[in-house]
Parts: structure tokens; sequence; C-alpha cells
């Protein structure tokens, strides 16, 4: 089964063979979002949000579709530095 992923921020560096932020990704029929995730080498801990097909999907033990497009985000730090504006 033949499914795309498309990889935000400092994931894309994660995909191989991308091309335009996007790679195809070979998984077994029946294969849930977690195992591609996995497939990939990624844990749970480097993906913070997943959507599968534009909707956000909360559990990664969905089982994909052929031709289902995953978008996964990771997780995202920051804020300001120094003093708060008063």
């Amino acid at each position: 089964m033949h499914v795309y992923v498309k990889a935000m921020g400092a994931l894309r560096g994660r995909l191989p063979g991308a091309q335009g932020g996007v790679a195809g990704l070979e998984v077994a029929d029946g294969a849930a979002v977690a195992d591609a995730l996995q497939q990939l080498g990624l844990t749970p801990g480097q993906v913070h949000l997943v959507m599968v097909n534009g909707e956000m999907e909360t559990e990664r033990s969905r089982a994909l579709a052929d031709g289902d497009e995953i978008v996964i985000f990771p997780p995202v730090a920051g804020g300001m530095q120094g003093e708060r504006p008063a």
C-alpha cells in the first residue's frame, strides 16, 4: 500500500527521497499511522501533531488506506527571551 508523507520543520530531513517536501512510503496493508512513523524511524516524542488527509489525527492507531496523505509536525519550542514587555 502506498501513502504520502509530508514532514514539516525539523522533520523534513527525515524523509528519504523527498521531492518537494513529500515522500512516498510503502506500508503493509492495514498499517496504522504509528506503523508509518516507526518505519520512518521516528519516535513518539519526535512528532507532536499528525494530520491524515487534512484532518488532525489524535489516534495514531488509525488504519491507513492506499493513497492517504500524512503530514507530520515536530514539537515546537521557543518563546520570548529576556524581559517581557510592560
